[in-house]
């Protein structure tokens, strides 16, 4: 009986001693994995790092260079002189095609025949002009006019014409050649005539004060006949002499 329990005793001996070996053994393994692991993580984490710290240089250098590129850029547009589009010629041009202007003129009338039957009138025109070109214009006037007889009568007109203007220019000077052509109204005492022939030609000097305005002045020699096919001994005609003062308004 005490050899049975005896055996049993070192049998349960040896069974926590190797239970302990075991547990001891299995301890220090994992005491040693736990280190492994923690070597590795430490490894990756110190490579974490310098990669980040890598990448942190790579940007600052970036950043930096930018700056400098940025900088060297400004300078470089700074420094860099102007460039200009030699595609476009800007000229400026004192008339153009489409521009228009509206004339006022008043004159003194000089009649050249009829003796001294008619005496000095005087007459008021309004005209309207738009450029073909830069030196063509092209427009209408009206005008209206008289001329005082010996016996203090008034012989009158209202001429309706239309006409061309070449127009050439020096600098601010313009220099206007007018011819007109039309109709006009005219009458002395209870006699009307319509419609009479009128022809005008002109020659002129202005100033172009600014871009809107211009003054300056025009002579003119107006020829206009009276026909009467019926009565041909009353055919008959005027022509007279006009010195003009005008403006002009441009648009």
């Amino acid at each position: 009986m005490k050899s049975k329990l005896r055996i049993i005793v070192l049998s349960l001996c040896a069974f926590f001693l190797a239970a302990a070996t075991f547990y001891a053994q299995d301890d220090s393994a994992k005491e040693q994995n736990d280190g492994q692991e923690q070597e590795q993580s430490n490894e990756q984490a110190k490579e974490q790092d310098s990669g980040r710290a890598k990448k942190s240089k790579k940007r600052g250098k970036k950043s930096k260079d930018s700056d400098k590129s940025e900088t060297s850029g400004a300078e470089d547009d700074e420094d860099a002189p102007d460039v200009y589009d030699d595609n476009f010629n800007y000229v400026y041009m004192q008339n153009a095609p489409g521009d228009q202007y509206i004339n006022v003129r008043v004159m003194p009338n000089f009649p050249l025949n009829f003796d001294d039957k008619l005496t000095i009138g005087g007459q008021i025109t309004v005209g309207y002009s738009r450029f073909l070109t830069s030196w063509f214009a092209v427009g209408a006037e009206l005008a209206f006019g008289y001329n005082p007889t010996i016996g203090s009568n008034i012989f009158t007109y209202i001429p309706m014409t239309v006409g061309v203007t070449f127009l050439p220019a020096i600098k601010k000077f313009e220099f206007p050649i007018t011819v007109n052509v039309g109709a006009a109204v005219e009458n002395y005492l209870s006699n009307t005539y319509f419609p009479g022939l009128v022809v005008r030609g002109g020659v002129g000097a202005y100033f172009r004060i600014n871009e809107s305005w211009s003054a300056g002045v025009e002579g003119f020699l107006t020829y206009m006949p009276q026909w009467y096919f019926k009565e041909p001994e009353k055919n008959d005609y005027l022509i007279y002499a006009s010195a003009s003062a005008g403006v002009k308004y441009h648009f």
